[in-house]
């Protein structure tokens, strides 16, 4: 595309990007100074960093036109065809996709070479991978956690993990460490950061734009095509995981390891409880709280089932000091009590600052007289 000044301002390059405080005006009158330029910055007026618009109002016409053009012309958006898409009975059962990489058992284990997974340097190709293990037994495709084939070495890219824990959070009050995940395993040589670039990365206007100072004219230069990367092949694909044993960096708090535990159909699985109505409670709609002593309860999931998100507490009624145990917490279908989690379990006990709940107490001693 090429932009004469007629229709667009001229474009002018900045050579007080080279020496400060040295304009156009200045080399267009002094020609010693244009010889030093050209004999010390070549490039300087080919490709400017920026480019400043004499009439800014030109400017803001033309963009207002590319962009009704644009809208008119709506492309379409570029996928990646290398994303993980998850079968339909896998995702309609609140299951995720997760990606990782074999690891190499003599090269990519103990300290320091973990260490150069997890900070890859900045001549490397690679990209910041976190080390774990994948274990634990599956009945259902015939692997027992004592085989030692059963423990699989395994990397997992950082933004991987990152993006669910921005998600989800973990610890007391996330739920990273108690949902299942589908994990598709590749080999170590297929990992390359270009298979995760999401849509908006691959539709970035990459365009740059040449200034010829002599017609002054621009020249569009249309950025790389979107890189064609080979067809890989996955050594495991949608195998259930539960991620487990989550470290974080004490400061920064990015993840330094986690690894996965298999998962099948009425395998105990933490959920995390969440209270609902608060509103309807006299205690917490003043301020009060319920200070949990559990908050996660142990459930099994039947096959084909949803696995929830986390399990409800109706706090509906709740008053200053209640106890709060089991028969509050409210089941989905297609999921169970573990056996072992007692009829009797304390969620935990409501509490408030003090003088709430006590005009409801006043209340309630008026009444008894009447």
């Amino acid at each position: 595309m090429m932009c004469t000044s007629s229709a667009t301002p001229p474009l002018y390059a900045q050579p007080n990007q080279y020496v400060t405080g040295v304009t156009n005006d200045q080399l267009e009158a002094n020609q010693a100074m244009r010889d030093w330029y050209n004999a010390n910055f070549p490039s300087w007026k080919e490709d400017p960093e920026t480019i400043i618009a004499t009439d800014p109002s030109l400017l803001e016409n033309n963009s207002t036109e590319e962009e009704t053009e644009n809208d008119s012309d709506e492309e379409e958006l570029i996928t990646n065809p290398h994303a993980i898409t998850l079968p339909e009975e896998l995702s309609k059962r609140n299951i995720r996709p997760l990606v990782a990489y074999l690891r190499d058992p003599d090269n990519e284990t103990g300290t320091r070479n973990c260490d150069r997974l997890r900070y890859p340097g900045p001549n490397d190709d690679d990209f910041p991978l976190v080390p774990g293990i994948l274990h634990g037994s599956d009945p259902t495709a015939n692997i027992l956690s004592i085989d030692p084939s059963s423990k699989v070495l395994v990397k997992t890219p950082w933004f991987e993990i990152q993006r669910e824990l921005d998600r989800y959070a973990s610890g007391r009050n996330g739920s990273f460490e108690n949902r299942v995940y589908a994990l598709t395993i590749f080999p170590s040589e297929d990992a390359y950061v270009g298979y995760h670039k999401s849509v908006r990365q691959l539709n970035k206007d990459d365009t740059t734009y040449h200034l010829d100072e002599e017609t002054m004219t621009v020249t569009e230069i249309p950025g790389a095509p979107p890189e064609v990367l080979p067809d890989r092949t996955p050594i495991v694909e949608n195998v259930l995981v539960i991620p487990a044993d989550l470290q974080l960096h004490p400061v920064a708090h990015a993840a330094l390891c986690v690894n996965f535990i298999r998962y099948h159909a009425m395998k105990p699985i933490k959920i995390p409880i969440r209270t609902i109505n608060e509103e309807e409670s006299p205690a917490m709609k003043k301020g009060g709280f319920i200070a949990f002593v559990n908050t996660f309860v142990e459930c099994l999931v039947e096959e084909g089932g949803v696995i929830p998100e986390r399990i409800e507490l109706e706090c509906t009624g709740l008053k200053q000091k209640d106890v709060v145990r089991r028969e509050r917490l409210i089941i989905p279908e297609g999921v169970t009590v573990h056996p072992r989690v007692k009829s009797d379990f304390l969620v935990g006990t409501v509490f408030g600052a003090k003088g709430v709940g006590a005009d409801d107490e006043e209340e309630e001693g008026e009444e008894a007289k009447k």
